[in-house]
């Protein structure tokens, strides 16, 4: 009763001190526009079987950038540091973006500016993907997403000359993977996993954190969280990368390790984002503070 009652007090601070095209206050009680199983149907129209693409490594050791969280405003100084670090390194073969890429309404056209490829400053044209996070779908934001981004939920493959790695996005914008996305992913893992070396999953929201003080918008309910870390540790999973929480957090629960990356957002005090390392032997973790 007493989480209820400062839910409510929140919000209604909130709509005292923001304007109306700051905030979407419907978003953080409920989700606006459709819903993750509706999402996930117009992502399996836009990408057959889910499929986004294959990438060829010239070898079997390579590299991948993720950040999240950027939540972009007016400036996007940090995901320019990102962009620049990851465009440049001759061992990576792409980046990926753990969702709530806009803060308010507008401003993804400035997001992907951030991440554009620019041939004076960058070296390597790698693309970019990117899950989606509870702000990309305010004022009814799914619709801009998927028109300029894609679907919120596919997989991709690396291949390299003895094998291929498998990386899996999923949505949980709305706090739940619901029915259709869930069924899919427990039938694609049992039926494919064991084509790839390594299986990585892209998420924004933390499977672990219960605290739900966002309403709609927050985490997933204990129960989901449970069922799918059991399904995970029997999948020979070897990393999730999750955002949402805007903390640093590295666990490993039945054998599958969970990475919670902190905010690359300008306004942070603590700003970061992540080079991951992949070989033969699994993954590791280079963490990236901006100074």
């Amino acid at each position: 009763m007493l989480q209820v009652v400062k839910q409510i007090f929140l919000m209604g601070a909130l709509m005292v001190v923001c304007s109306c095209n700051q905030l979407d206050f419907k978003g953080f009680v409920m989700p606006t526009g459709e819903g993750v199983d509706k999402r996930f149907e117009q992502s399996m129209e836009m990408n057959e079987d889910l499929k986004a693409e294959t990438i060829d490594a010239p070898q079997e050791s390579y590299a991948f950038y993720v950040a999240t969280d950027p939540h972009i405003n007016e400036t996007c100084k940090n995901l320019n540091t990102f962009n620049d670090a990851l465009r440049n390194d001759c061992e990576a073969l792409f980046g990926a973006v753990l969702g709530d890429c806009i803060d308010v309404k507008d401003n993804l056209l400035r997001y992907l500016g951030a991440l554009s490829y620019n041939p004076e400053r960058h070296t390597y044209n790698y693309p970019v993907f990117h899950a989606l996070g509870n702000h990309d779908i305010f004022f009814n934001g799914w619709v801009d997403f998927r028109e300029c981004l894609g679907a919120s939920a596919y997989w991709l493959e690396v291949l390299f000359a003895k094998g291929k790695d498998l990386f899996i996005t999923l949505d949980t914008a709305t706090g739940t993977l619901g029915r259709k996305q869930t069924e899919w992913l427990k039938s694609f893992l049992a039926e494919k996993r064991e084509e790839f070396r390594h299986c990585v999953i892209f998420t924004h929201t933390n499977f672990f954190y219960t605290d739900n003080s966002q309403a709609g918008s927050g985490n997933m309910p204990i129960e989901e969280s449970f069922s799918l870390i059991d399904f995970l540790g029997n999948q020979n999973v070897s990393l999730v990368l999750q955002g949402h929480d805007h903390y640093r957090e590295d666990l490993t629960y039945d054998n599958v390790r969970y990475v919670v990356l902190g905010t690359i957002r300008d306004e942070s005090v603590a700003p970061e984002y992540l080079k991951v390392n992949v070989n033969k032997e699994g993954v590791s973790l280079d963490w990236q503070l901006i100074i």
